[in-house]
């Protein structure tokens, strides 16, 4: 099971271009032939196109405000004083000088381009890198109430019709949070007090072991909004256990949570600081008996806080598993950052006295392969490689010489908790080379497969890696011709 890492803030406000108030949908607006955005050279008076209105960005109240056409209004968006835009297509539409097109779906809406966020002009509008490479594009919301016609919340920096009541007890926002588990709320005195005393409070787990428990008798003082495919709320208006880990030391820590009861389902999330929610590193579900834990890495002191929330109207019957491992170089354990550990001082074997790969030696001590069919288990090698779709974990590196050429298919089948990366390379130690590369980004502990084009005498090495250390385990790995 993999720790679902927070999503950046594009991510979070790039899903509020696809609603429009509750269930609407954006209506197409009629847009006259040749007309581009901002700075273009089109200006035809088209329907609902005013060549003398605002252009993309700029503040509206209705679509005739627009020169494009079309007003994401502060009502059905929650991006404070509207956003100018129009409805686009990178080849038909495209956004004039000054805009860009960004895909929704079944729509596509230009958005005013920039580098910084200076460069939007307007209170509560970011510059956004939609792609995590570059491309960056002004986003509207709030920072602040006085921007919005009532409220601005700060749990999703959207307008709002009405504010948190912060001891209602109640979602006045619609955020999904309540009372003291919002940023609205987090600076009341009432709210400073309790968190600061439940933070106090929480369970030293920095020793390591096994805790058992309920939520019961917990707080109802924290949720987390958990950002995927769209945004969920964990937590909200449940009872919570608090649990705090103190590295003793640079090396990795492992944690698993598991439900004592088939009824009391539950959801845990981790943060590094307990009061500051923005500190938030992933949300996870109850584990199964045969999911690997999650492994964290740290320094000495660095701290985690482990949240167990009730769910579904339920408190949570829990099992919280926590162990440690220091990382020492020259031990004869790989531990943290240590690419392998075999025991030695030796500087130019396959692991160096610094706990690094010398790759050439790894490459040169490939398992040869001589039947279709092996077993093997990634923790038991190193942790010094990795490929395009990933590979943080414990590799086995095989080398196959096909008798003839032809397609064929590798599949690597992991057993219990692993969770395989597999890879091949035309040239072991060149990571350039890769041919092809396989990882399924949303399920773990299923089989990986690649097919690759052989030529009869010419070698192909194979990679068994791992998605993360905590994933290495045991596996099953089968060269067939392609069907």
């Amino acid at each position: 099971m993999r720790l679902a890492l927070p999503l950046s803030a594009v991510t979070a406000m790039s899903l509020a271009l696809a609603a429009c108030g509750d269930d609407e949908e954006i209506e197409p607006v009629e847009v006259a032939s040749g007309a581009g955005g901002q700075g273009g050279d089109g200006g035809d008076d088209g329907e609902g196109v005013g060549p003398e209105g605002k252009a993309d960005g700029e503040a509206c109240a209705v679509n005739e405000d627009c020169h494009g056409g079309l007003c994401l209004t502060e009502e059905d968006f929650g991006w404070a004083g509207g956003y100018c835009t129009r409805l686009c297509d990178t080849e038909l539409l495209p956004c004039g000088e000054g805009s860009e097109c960004l895909p929704q779906g079944s729509f596509s809406l230009c958005l005013k381009s920039c580098e910084e966020t200076s460069d939007c002009g307007r209170a509560g509008h970011t510059c956004v890198d939609v792609t995590d490479d570059g491309w960056t594009m002004c986003f509207g919301g709030c920072d602040d109430d006085a921007q919005c016609k009532s409220a601005c919340d700060e749990d999703t920096a959207f307008c709002v019709a009405e504010g948190e009541i912060c001891d209602s007890g109640e979602d006045e926002d619609k955020d999904g949070l309540q009372d003291c588990e919002e940023r609205d709320c987090s600076t009341t005195t009432a709210c400073v007090e309790s968190v600061a005393a439940a933070c106090a409070e929480a369970i030293d787990v920095s020793e390591g072991g096994r805790f058992t428990g309920t939520t019961e008798a917990g707080t109802n003082l924290f949720a987390a909004l958990c950002p995927g495919l769209t945004t969920s709320v964990t937590g909200t208006g449940m009872r919570e256990r608090v649990f705090r880990f103190v590295a003793p030391a640079k090396g990795a820590v492992q944690i698993a949570a598991t439900a004592t009861a088939t009824e009391a389902d539950f959801d845990w999330y981790i943060r590094e600081s307990c009061d500051d929610e923005t500190t938030l590193l992933g949300c996870v579900p109850a584990f199964g008996p045969e999911d690997a834990p999650l492994e964290l890495l740290t320094e000495a002191g660095q701290t985690y806080f482990i949240f167990i929330e009730g769910k579904n109207g339920m408190d949570a019957s829990y099992t919280l598993d926590v162990s440690f491992a220091e990382e020492i170089c020259g031990d004869g354990a790989r531990v943290g950052t240590e690419e392998c550990d075999d025991g030695d001082t030796v500087a130019d074997n396959l692991c160096s006295n610094e706990c690094r790969v010398n790759l050439e030696t790894l490459c040169a001590a490939a398992a040869t392969l001589t039947e279709a069919t092996t077993v093997g288990d990634t923790s038991e090698g190193t942790q010094g490689v990795t490929a395009s779709c990933g590979g943080e974990g414990g590799e086995l590196v095989y080398r196959y010489t096909p008798e003839t050429s032809g397609n064929l298919t590798i599949t690597a089948t992991p057993e219990g908790h692993a969770d395989i990366v597999l890879y091949a390379r035309s040239d072991c130690a060149a990571q350039d080379s890769e041919i092809m590369c396989a990882d399924d980004p949303f399920e773990s502990g299923w089989p990986e497969s690649i097919m690759v084009e052989a030529t009869a005498g010419q070698p192909i090495d194979i990679f068994v890696d791992s998605y993360n250390a905590a994933s290495s385990g045991p596996f099953t790995l089968t060269i067939a011709p392609a069907e």
